[in-house]
């Protein structure tokens, strides 16, 4: 396994000097309107020149309505392109491939951080959150869109890659549980028509940035805890469909209030998703 760990890997067209990735983990270094600081290019740096071959740096929120934390790092302008340069800039420097996971917190979203009630697939408040009001439409489009011009901007900034998050319980999440989703409409009813908007996402980030440029996505194999939820076979077939429009690779994690991989255990227990990411491979 080591051995197998130190291989090049290629992403897309993309190559990677081994197949170690490190995956997105939220640090709130950015500043309060979503600048990179010293603080996250050094804490990205230090990875970097630990020999990793790809870094997926924290959610970052392509709109700004949208973000999911204070203290979050933003694409949803170009005036974040110099300081995600300089970012991607010294990680580059190790031989380190470097992409941005791009996210919309839609639900997740507070007033106090977006200045505006949320937006999600249906009326339906998450758990210690501000009741959101249902999104149109027109507004579905229009956040497809900001999704694609936050790639370009990572693009630009000279990052080698976007993950686009489907999962955790966010806007495009929410679209894909049954939880969540109550509409009658395009994007309600079927998996198929769950997954429609982020389907449509991968697809208007492809035609943004490129055939070179690798855009993939992360999705839950599961919500553990969670009643009538996201399930494995509704993940195979979220795969599937994200595959077909475009998708490099599958980032499969988890959600829900029982998920393993949040619950500290006196015995540290490896791997704990890893049947999920088999039954989707």
């Amino acid at each position: 396994m080591p051995e197998l760990l130190c291989k090049s890997f290629k992403v897309g067209k993309v190559e990677l000097k081994n197949r170690m990735v490190m995956p997105p983990m939220v640090t709130r270094y950015a500043t309060a309107d979503g600048f990179a600081t010293r603080r996250t290019v050094g804490y990205y740096t230090a990875r970097a020149k630990g020999g990793i071959g790809l870094i997926i740096v924290e959610a970052t929120y392509v709109h700004e309505k949208g973000p999911i934390l204070s203290n979050e790092i933003g694409l949803s302008d170009d005036k974040f392109i110099p300081g995600l340069k300089e970012l991607a800039d010294s990680v580059h420097k190790y031989g380190t491939k470097i992409a941005v996971q791009l996210v919309h917190g839609g639900r997740m979203t507070a007033v106090s951080l977006g200045g505006v009630q949320p937006v999600a697939p249906s009326p339906i408040a998450a758990l210690g959150c501000d009741t959101p009001r249902e999104i149109t439409v027109p507004e579905i489009k229009a956040i497809t869109r900001a999704f694609a011009g936050a790639a370009v901007r990572a693009k630009k900034a000279g990052f080698d890659g976007v993950e686009i998050h489907g999962a955790h319980g966010y806007l495009i999440d929410q679209f894909i549980s049954p939880l969540s989703n109550r509409r009658t409409d395009a994007y309600g009813g079927n998996i198929e028509n769950r997954a429609r908007f982020l389907v449509e996402v991968i697809k208007a980030v492809k035609d943004a940035v490129g055939s070179d440029f690798p855009v993939w996505c992360r999705i839950n194999g599961k919500e553990y805890g969670a009643p009538g939820g996201e399930t494995l076979e509704d993940a195979k077939k979220v795969a599937l469909l994200a595959e077909a429009a475009g998708a490099a690779m599958i980032h499969v994690s988890a959600a829900g209030p029982a998920n393993p991989a949040n619950i500290t255990t006196a015995v540290f227990q490896p791997a704990v998703l890893a049947d999920l990411a088999a039954g989707v491979k």
